[in-house]
């Protein structure tokens, strides 16, 4: 099966995997990236919004984050891979939060009696993992 429908997400396999993992960097890193577009070009920031428009509407982001980060398909799924989760110790299921609509892969944890955690992207509160 060839992957000729780049930037439409497809039941199984690299591309949704992918687009997952891209929601997941965009949700965990939110505020520290609009941030940083914040100090850039209106036309950054513009990008960023539109990234933002698209991965409440569950649409692909790759192609857009790729030119955020000017950078390829395959050069972006790298970046993203740099900053995820999953190589320290383990997190008690009580504690952890996820993606309010299963869309993204974070885990968010909150300090004890804090608040619950709210999805960056969707603006909803996170559902326990």
């Amino acid at each position: 099966m060839t992957r000729e429908t780049i930037g439409q997400l497809t039941d199984g396999g690299a591309l949704v995997d992918a687009e997952r993992t891209a929601l997941t960097t965009l949700c965990q890193k939110f505020d520290a990236l609009i941030r940083e577009t914040g100090l850039h070009s209106t036309e950054r920031q513009v990008l960023l919004e539109r990234i933002v428009a698209e991965a409440r509407a569950r649409r692909p982001v790759l192609p857009l984050l790729g030119q955020l980060l000017h950078t390829d398909r395959e050069a972006t799924l790298r970046t993203l891979a740099t900053g995820l989760p999953g190589a320290g110790p383990g997190i008690a299921r009580q504690e952890t939060f996820r993606c309010p609509d299963g869309a993204c892969d974070r885990a968010a944890v909150p300090p004890p009696a804090g608040a619950i955690p709210r999805c960056a992207v969707m603006g909803r509160p996170m559902e326990r993992g």
